[in-house]
């Protein structure tokens, strides 16, 4: 099976525009190569031209925009460790305190740590949670304000609930 991605692709025009073929005579047999998959011929022509004024890399340039998320265990552990110190904790409180970002505290919670939205409801009902600490019923729930969470951070509103809860169990 011949490899469409794009920079597969960029290698291919680069390759031909370099032997002199015209970005028309490109596209074409590009299309006949890879049918469905070829890059649009606009995009075929822009990357003619840049190979023709001396660009060499094939893999997209950086841009500006939102960074990507960077996390380590020490990040990981101090999120965890504030959630299990304030139960009521925002993230935009834990990325205060720990000068990181709100996407970033985000991303530690749902991604690293497991904590998922489990309750997004009024308080009345009660929620059960199992031995290792975590909700043992997904469902949608209510809860009632004295209700103890060993392994849960919640966050609350005058209107609304919301519980994390671990859902996939976590190493630090």
């Amino acid at each position: 099976m011949m490899d469409s991605s794009r920079s597969a692709q960029r290698a291919v025009i680069q390759f031909l525009r370099a032997e002199g073929e015209h970005a028309s005579q490109i596209y074409h047999r590009m299309k006949e190569v890879y049918e469905e998959q070829c890059l649009a011929r606009c995009t075929t022509f822009r990357w003619c031209q840049r190979y023709e004024v001396g660009r060499v890399y094939i893999k997209d340039l950086p841009r500006p925009g939102q960074a990507h998320v960077v996390t380590n265990n020490a990040k990981i552990s101090a999120v965890d460790e504030l959630m299990q110190q304030n139960s009521r904790i925002s993230t935009r409180e834990i990325a205060v305190e720990l000068s990181i970002s709100k996407g970033t505290v985000h991303h530690i919670i749902h991604k690293k740590l497991g904590y998922g939205k489990v309750c997004i409801v009024g308080a009345q009902a009660s929620v059960r949670e199992s031995e290792d600490g975590c909700l043992s019923d997904p469902g949608v729930s209510t809860l009632k304000p004295s209700t103890p969470f060993l392994r849960s951070g919640i966050s609350v509103s005058m209107s609304m609930v919301i519980i994390y809860s671990c859902t996939v169990p976590h190493e630090l």
